[in-house]
């Protein structure tokens, strides 16, 4: 055979997926993203297995998925699984930028310093049937929606029970109670009011009432002297 219909029959670039690991019951146990997410990593494996490194924007734009919790979740999905191992954890560069997470793929051999290469460790085939629990994100709103119920539901301490606690009588400053007359032509309190229940008039009152009428009798005599005291002029 020619060397020119030898690599005729060359494939073009391709991802592979081992029988093995599809076989596998922890790859069966995977959920769809995390599946899709695991052949995405694939593919950036190339003769660099435990430097493989895809951020959760990239991942997202490879995925066609927008919500970087589910991303996060199926990083965490194959990890517990034994596809992946994390060999490197996300960082601040010196220069401002950051470092995605650097992993591990347990089904491809790993090279070693030396340039020698490690066998595959194949962590999920020791799987011991745990399955995974994804972490939920709190959604806002729904914390919003469910805050506004517990409000409705529990007013607070300042709402009584019987007695609106929260409403103030209002009073008008401007008004001045109006004050009863005083002097001799007052009709005494216990003619007005009956009976065993009236209250005791107190002894200052009692002078307060003297001198008010006192000072009426005076200013009525001054005023009937200063006519007789012209009419002698």
């Amino acid at each position: 055979m020619s060397r020119k219909n030898r690599f005729s029959d060359k494939l073009p670039p391709f991802v592979p997926l081992f029988r093995e690991t599809l076989a596998a019951p922890a790859y069966r146990q995977l959920s769809f993203g995390a599946r899709a997410l695991f052949t995405a990593l694939r593919t950036h494996c190339v003769k660099n297995n435990g430097h493989v490194y895809l951020s959760l924007r990239d991942a997202g734009e490879e995925l066609g998925h927008k919500n970087r919790n589910d991303i996060a979740n199926w990083y965490r999905e194959l990890q517990h699984y034994g596809f992946i191992v994390q060999t490197e954890a996300a960082s601040l560069g010196v220069d401002g930028k950051g470092k995605a997470t650097h992993w591990r793929i347990t089904d491809v051999p790993t090279r070693k310093d030396n340039n020698e290469l490690a066998s595959a460790t194949k962590d999920f085939l020791h799987w011991d049937g745990a399955a995974f629990e994804p972490h939920v994100a709190p959604s806002r709103r729904w914390s919003a929606r469910k805050a506004a119920s517990i409000q409705k539901q529990d007013p607070g301490l300042h709402v009584g029970t019987t007695v609106d606690c929260t409403s103030v009588p209002k009073v008008d400053y401007t008004s001045v109670p109006l004050q009863p007359p005083s002097g001799t032509n007052v009709q005494p309190i216990s003619e007005q009011l009956g009976g065993t229940n009236v209250p005791p008039i107190s002894s200052l009152a009692t002078l307060v009432a003297k001198l008010d009428a006192t000072a009426a009798a005076r200013a009525r005599q001054q005023r009937y002297s200063r006519p007789a005291q012209r009419a002698t002029k």
